[in-house]
């Protein structure tokens, strides 16, 4: 219970708002803004890959995830509380040990993977207000 209250509270205070404002900006639709960033954590993990063995691993989940990316973009997602949870205890690692030795190089895979992650659990993306409708709607009331 305890784990699901922190989730809610780090979902709805630091993902989901931004999440929904670059949905509305981009008009594109939450399950595709989660492809998209899985897609980006792939392509980190390629770039941070140190072997040919994980440069295979992460070249292929990054091939993988772009084909996921553009052929079902919209598709709905599923999502995991208790990955989300494990993500966000490996960023926390990840800060602490960049607070302390200044080396914060591989932190944006988890960040990437929580805004992915936190994503596809929002259901519906409220429509952006406009400028020209909220003055419209102003001046005629």
């Amino acid at each position: 219970m305890l784990f699901a209250k922190i989730d809610r509270w780090v979902g709805t205070n630091l993902f989901i708002p931004p999440i929904i404002k670059l949905c509305q900006l981009t008009r594109q639709s939450q399950f595709a803004v989660s492809r998209t960033f899985w897609f980006v954590a792939a392509l980190d993990g390629f770039y941070r890959a140190e072997t040919l063995f994980w440069s295979i691993v992460w070249g292929a989940m990054s091939l993988f995830m772009m084909i996921t990316a553009t052929r079902r973009a919209d598709s709905p997602t599923g999502s995991f509380m208790f990955f989300r949870m494990l993500a966000l205890v490996f960023l926390a690692i990840d800060l602490a040990r960049g607070a302390a030795t200044g080396q914060w190089a591989g932190s944006e895979f988890w960040l990437f993977v929580l805004i992915a992650e936190y994503a596809s659990t929002i259901r519906t993306v409220p429509p952006r207000e406009s400028s020209k409708a909220a003055a419209t709607a102003r001046t005629t009331n």
